[in-house]
């Protein structure tokens, strides 16, 4: 149990492993913050000897993080996000943003993350005028003269820069209705019942811890072309959806829906936030950023 300076201490002595582990070695985490290389390792120990665990692994060529250390590592990023954004949030209500913010994501983000957050910028800073465009088109940043996009799978052709927001999972989900006038649902009769498809989905495959594999496809097909229209047509006991969980939480949690073969899970898929800024993010839009990944840790920590 640590005692109250021991706290104070901890605190930055976790600035410290995050900037090592940013940097990926002590000669340039001490370059960085302005410590001498024996200094940064004394933090170090001194933060691994505090909580009892060895958090690096050593050698002459490279760092390595342990388990606990990968997980320490989240935790050090985020009170350094959070530090980040108590300093801008003092800097932003000095000087409030306002103005025009455009950003554009997949229709499926809106009710559930997208329109949730600007909602809340605009109630602490009234003088935005946000124009959310909604797509599930990758529409260009310059071209249609916006700030950022929202934006679902590999970004390995894209001229912009991408910050990692949070992984969306595939989960298979039907409603009560549905499940009480079919048969049970197993791994081997699902190409028999009744499914919700979007375009994508198309031979998708979902998998168990065993690696048992099962083809989301059916005779008995609805083919729809937004997620929103599949979790409508889910909803209205019309078949079997491969939903990302975020955008069915709430209604798994009403109870409106219920998830099917949970031992089985399809593809999970990387979201990023795109942005042209060459230099450091306006701290607006960090703050968007910091709010969706925040949302995406949620649901992830939650089980269904």
């Amino acid at each position: 149990m640590f005692i109250k300076n021991e706290q104070k201490r901890l605190a930055y002595q976790m600035l410290v492993f995050d900037e090592v582990v940013q940097k990926g070695s002590f000669t340039a985490a001490a370059k960085s913050l302005g410590h001498t290389k024996s200094a940064v390792s004394h933090y170090i120990s001194q933060l691994e000897d505090g909580v009892g665990v060895r958090l690096l692994n050593r050698s002459t060529r490279k760092l390595n993080l342990t388990v606990i250390g990968q997980q320490f590592a989240e935790r050090s990023q985020q009170l350094l996000e959070l530090l980040t954004e108590t300093l801008e949030d003092i800097q932003e209500h000095q000087q409030a943003p306002s103005g025009r913010i455009a950003i554009t994501a997949p229709h499926a983000f809106d009710g559930a993350l997208v329109t949730p957050i600007i909602a809340q910028l605009c109630s602490e800073y009234p003088n935005l005028q946000p124009e959310l465009l909604f797509s599930d088109q990758r529409l260009d940043l310059l071209e249609n003269k916006l700030d950022l996009a929202v934006s679902v799978g590999p970004q390995k052709d894209s001229a912009y820069r991408a910050v990692a927001i949070g992984r969306l999972d595939s989960i298979l989900v039907a409603s009560p209705q549905y499940l009480a006038q079919t048969s049970v649902v197993t791994a081997d009769n699902l190409g028999e019942k009744k499914i919700v498809q979007l375009p994508w989905q198309e031979q998708s495959l979902l998998q168990d811890k065993q690696g048992k594999s099962i083809t989301f496809s059916s005779k008995q097909l609805l083919k729809v072309n937004t997620s929103i229209s599949a979790v409508n047509s889910v909803k209205c006991a019309l078949g079997i959806g491969l939903m990302p969980t975020i955008f069915v939480q709430s209604d798994l949690d009403s109870g409106q829906l219920q998830r099917v073969l949970p031992a089985f899970q399809g593809e999970v898929r990387d979201v990023y936030a795109l942005h042209s800024y060459q230099q450091q993010l306006p701290p607006l839009l960090r703050r968007f950023i910091n709010k969706l990944k925040s949302t995406f840790a949620q649901v992830n920590n939650r089980k269904y």
